[in-house]
């Protein structure tokens, strides 16, 4: 059996290298997604950093139609970049319906914009307000067949808890978590680890890993992360 390689590249460049060639041969964004993509990073500068990489969007792209999803929640929309992804892969799709939330009016209206502009607005719609509360105002909309979820981390147990409660996610659904290794922090918070200076991230990882415990023990759900971007839970609902 082949053992498992501790690195996965050998330094910086031949990552960066990697990186770039897994854009190149994998399934593209339009134009009009990473346009929007430089937007937000040139409007937002370093909060872009909350959104998900361009290789992360075709990764969902990819995701979305190889499931045959039909529709989508997403949790934390920021500013509209996954969510076009996910239109992307939805927009020839007789009945698509995606529904992504968000707390934050100004980054709300840039998303609103986005899927005006991408003329995706017909069957992506966004709601602004506490999570929890939108949530439970969706059990007529579902169930959905794929739940992203990349909000506040510190909500995450309760979120899945309630896309779960609530029948928000049909069985065989997929929920895809965003951030569950944080910068490798959740897997070791050491000195060895240089993203330890980073203190904003650190305050995440306790909830973090109370979200991968109750991945790894729920019996509603079969797990599995995968170390890449910032850790992927791939949950499937049984």
């Amino acid at each position: 059996m082949k053992d498992e390689i501790a690195v996965l590249y050998p330094n910086e460049t031949v990552s960066t290298a990697v990186l770039r060639y897994c854009r190149e041969k994998s399934i593209p964004l339009p134009e009009h997604i990473y346009k929007h993509a430089d937007l937000t990073e040139k409007e937002l500068g370093d909060k872009s950093e909350m959104m998900v990489s361009k290789l992360q969007a075709q990764y969902l792209l990819w995701t979305a139609r190889s499931l045959g999803a039909k529709k989508i929640l997403e949790i934390g929309c920021f500013t509209g970049f996954s969510a076009l992804a996910f239109a992307e892969a939805l927009k020839d799709t007789e009945g698509a319906k995606i529904v992504t939330m968000d707390i934050n009016p100004e980054t709300g209206a840039i998303a609103r914009q986005a899927f005006k502009d991408a003329g995706v607005d017909s069957f992506v719609s966004l709601i602004l307000g506490p999570a929890e509360e939108t949530l439970a105002n969706l059990v007529s909309e579902g169930p959905f067949d794929l739940v992203f979820l990349d909000a506040n981390k510190e909500g995450y147990v309760t979120y899945f808890n309630k896309v779960l409660e609530l029948g928000l996610i049909r069985k065989d659904g997929i929920l895809i978590a965003d951030n569950v290794l944080k910068k490798g922090l959740v897997a070791d918070s050491t000195d060895v680890n240089p993203n330890v200076a980073d203190k904003i991230a650190g305050t995440r990882v306790p909830y973090l890993k109370e979200f991968n415990d109750l991945l790894a023990s729920d019996k509603r759900v079969e797990t599995f992360l995968l170390p890449a971007f910032d850790g992927l839970a791939l949950v499937r609902v049984l």
